[in-house]
């Protein structure tokens, strides 16, 4: 709303009339001759002012302009927003803290929760403001403080819940620092149907924060009254390539029930079995589909359960099934029947991306086959052949890369094939043997490492090879002792375990670890790091994780969220949608499944014994009416300012200086561009 602060000033609109009165005279000079008899006489030019029509309007233009903005600044023109409140000490503000997690597509929980923040809104007290807010995975401002109560219950009208999961320790931290500028009395309206799985695991973290030395008021506003049965799809395992095996999860079923459903399974899109299920109590029950058909690579899996209950939105589960062949894997050794060959291979089949290791006796091996594989395993490095080994450091050098073990040949050796490691003497314990000694030492940042555990318990006797300064101990048993080593060689890697793959020496084998480290070296040696095709909304899919930069990611509306262009700086995509993103990666297309947290489809509510303790934990707590705005319960409270009349003032005045001083510098320009013209100095 504009308003001057000195309007007397206007009066200042009256010397535009000076300008256009000055542009209608113009002054005329007559010529005169000179005359010998008067030319020691002074020369004088006789002025005559003449009316005339109006000339050099443009001038005339910038002067009268100048002259009004004069005027009009020094009458101080300002603005008021009259969409920001300025609140007082006094002031009330209402926070309104919708849940829109997913448990609220249920029935009519959403609409209620409409209605509840509607009624608060509509008794709000006439110095009260308020701000709205959207609480899930996290909480988005809907709208910022204000008194407009017209445009609060518009945006509340148009809240719609996603597919997220409700924390309401998270809920609480993030509202801390969204409020913590309010000057005003906060009363925190939490309207939820409050799940007792979105309860924070530490109780101190749903207690609010103190704001300015004023304590929050917290009413608790529940949409539902009791506990409502709910079934779902919690797990889908693929078995076997032939077999599909899902498990449906109830809640809050009676004991005596007898619901009687089916469970849907398609692949790709196509329905290809129904089976029956009867749901007669809260639990778990496994549904097996027999004899099932994949296609070769990715296959979207749904399982859905019909009819729909009372809370549809979380009976279908995505699931992605790589149906890819088992990628061959060469494994050089002098026995294909040996122990170390058995391990080896029944530790790689078993692996989530699947292999098929391929034996070959080293005194068989034509070393021009090891090209066409992208990495290999040599069960004892000691045995490779000069020739072998010199294809080995070509192999390497070009970009592959090799698993090796150093076996019995190894330990008669004094230098280590391919790497040129000097090879020591081993530690001999008091019975005159080498030492089989355990594991103190593990580097769990590089890939292989990250994601296994129990290496503490494996006891290992080492072959002692000297690590020198280009390779990279990953772990050791002591200074002296590596068990695990890296190094580079050209574009390739080599992987050196210092001990056998057998279990004469070790008995890594024979330990759990062992079959994760198989996985994790294939991955990692094969620069196949594969996303996780199993994903929840909100989470984020890691691209770099893909082996590369990915090509473009489509979500599952259709809509392309990554361009070429975007994937050299943008390598992390919010899942925010239930369905498959489809991911284009240098190996090929990927798919990613997206289902919402299981959690959410318990709609077990939370105690309300603990709902009573979270309010007489808060600070000034109240309940329900009670923490409504005084005009609810027909009392008026005393203020000492009209919130809703105060306004933020904006001074415009001072843009106006600007003007002037660039109407001053327009109009000595163009006065003095005429006064050439006129005089005859301008060509």
């Amino acid at each position: 709303m504009p308003m001057l602060m000195t309007p007397l000033f206007l009066l200042g609109f009256l010397g535009l009339a000076l300008p256009w009165w000055l542009h209608r005279l113009e002054t005329q000079t007559t010529e005169r001759e000179k005359f010998a008899t008067t030319r020691f006489l002074e020369a004088s030019k006789k002025r005559i002012h003449i009316q005339r029509k109006l000339k050099y309007l443009l001038l005339m233009a910038l002067r009268m302009a100048f002259l009004a903005l004069l005027a009009f600044a020094f009458a101080r023109p300002v603005l008021f927003d009259i969409d920001s409140f300025t609140a007082s000490e006094d002031t009330t503000h209402h926070v309104l803290v919708l849940d829109t997690s997913f448990s609220m597509h249920e029935g009519d929980k959403l609409a209620t929760a409409q209605q509840i923040a509607t009624t608060i809104l509509n008794k709000m007290g006439s110095d009260d403001i308020a701000s709205v807010y959207s609480a899930s995975t996290g909480v988005n401002t809907l709208a910022e403080p204000s008194a407009d109560t017209a445009e609060l219950l518009a945006l509340i009208g148009s809240v719609e819940a996603d597919k997220g999961r409700l924390d309401l320790g998270t809920m609480v931290s993030n509202l801390n620092g969204l409020i913590e500028e309010s000057p005003g009395n906060i009363v925190l309206h939490v309207i939820s149907d409050f799940q007792q799985t979105s309860q924070a695991l530490r109780f101190a973290d749903m207690i609010p924060d103190v704001i300015n030395d004023r304590p929050v008021t917290l009413d608790i506003q529940q949409v539902v009254t009791g506990n409502r049965a709910n079934d779902t799809i919690e797990t889908v395992v693929v078995e076997n390539r032939n077999s599909v095996i899902a498990s449906v999860r109830s809640f809050n079923v009676a004991a005596d029930s007898t619901e009687a459903r089916q469970v849907e399974l398609s692949i790709n899109g196509v329905a290809q079995q129904q089976l029956p299920l009867s749901v007669t109590a809260s639990g778990v029950q496994l549904v097996e589909f027999r004899d099932v058909a994949f296609a070769e690579g990715d296959n979207k899996v749904d399982i859905r359960l019909t009819p729909n209950d009372g809370f549809p939105d979380d009976d279908l589960r995505h699931t992605v099934f790589d149906n890819a062949p088992p990628a061959p894997v060469l494994l050089l050794t002098e026995d294909t029947a040996s122990l170390g060959v058995t391990y080896i291979t029944a530790a790689l089949e078993t692996a989530p991306r699947g292999y098929v290791v391929e034996p070959v006796n080293i005194a068989d091996f034509d070393a021009r086959v090891m090209q066409r594989y992208p990495w290999l395993i040599v069960e004892d490095l000691g045995s490779a052949t000069s020739g072998l080994e010199a294809a080995l450091r070509d192999y390497i050098n070009g970009g592959g890369s090799v698993l090796a073990a150093a076996g019995p040949r190894t330990t008669a050796l004094d230098t280590l094939p391919v790497l040129g490691n000097p090879i020591g003497t081993a530690q001999l314990g008091p019975n005159g043997r080498p030492l089989t000694l355990q594991i103190t030492r593990i580097d769990t940042s590089h890939p292989v490492l990250s994601e296994s555990s129990g290496w503490s318990s494996v006891n290992v006797r080492t072959v002692p090879v000297a690590a020198s300064p280009e390779d990279r101990v990953l772990i050791a048993q002591n200074a002296d002792s590596p068990v695990l080593i890296e190094q580079s060689i050209g574009a390739g890697r080599l992987l050196l375990f210092t001990s056998s793959f057998d279990n004469s020496a070790s008995d890594l084998p024979v330990k759990p670890v062992f079959v994760t480290f198989m996985a994790e070296a294939a991955r990692y040696l094969s620069n196949e790091q594969l996303l996780v095709k199993q994903q929840i909304t909100d989470s984020y899919l890691q691209l770099a994780q893909s082996g590369g930069a990915s090509g473009q990611v489509v979500d599952p509306d259709g809509e392309t969220l990554l361009s070429l262009q975007d994937t050299t700086r943008n390598q992390d995509v919010l899942l925010n949608k239930t369905g498959y993103y489809q991911v284009f990666t240098p190996a090929g297309e990927v798919l990613v499944a997206v289902n919402p947290d299981i959690r959410e489809s318990d709609l077990t509510l939370m105690p309300a014994q603990t709902l009573q303790n979270w309010q007489n934990a808060v600070s000034g707590t109240c309940v329900g009416t009670a923490c409504r705005a005084p005009a609810e319960t027909g009392e008026a409270e005393p203020s000492t300012t009209t919130g809703a009349e105060t306004s933020e003032e904006i001074a415009v005045w001072k843009f106006f200086l600007i003007l002037l001083a660039l109407l001053v510098l327009a109009e000595s320009l163009l006065g003095n561009r005429y006064l050439n013209l006129k005089t005859g100095t301008v060509s």
